[in-house]
């Protein structure tokens, strides 16, 4: 009888180190896990905060295009006009592009009258 169960002996050194194996591997991969867990979060933060700032800039950016665009920016910076036409093509693209309306005849006669004393 004990003859028969000797067989058992190698099969069962082989499994437990198999398994030793297994259970080294695993732990490994679960404290690697645990670690990249961690980074994974801190990176999601930054995404986070990196996205917040982009959103901000893209706003400027936006304000500064408009700006520079703007017929207002061009006529400030016309430099072939001299000054009185200058202000006259200022004003007149200011209320454009506020919006605002026209100016009343006796507005015009007052800047009419302004502009033929001097």
């Amino acid at each position: 009888m004990p003859s028969e169960g000797i067989w058992l002996i190698p099969i069962v050194a082989i499994l437990a180190g198999t398994l030793s194996r297994v259970v080294k591997t695993w732990l490994r991969i679960k404290s690697q896990q645990q670690l990249l867990g961690a980074s994974n979060k801190e990176l999601e933060q930054e995404v986070t905060a990196l996205q917040k700032d982009r959103a901000a800039i893209l706003g400027r950016l936006e304000n500064l295009e408009a700006i520079v665009v703007s017929q207002t920016w061009d006529a400030l910076h016309d430099h072939s006009l001299p000054p009185p036409e200058k202000e006259r093509k200022v004003a007149s693209v200011v209320r454009r592009e506020l919006g605002t309306t026209e100016p009343s005849y006796q507005q015009r006669a007052g800047e009419l009258a302004r502009r033929l004393q001097g």
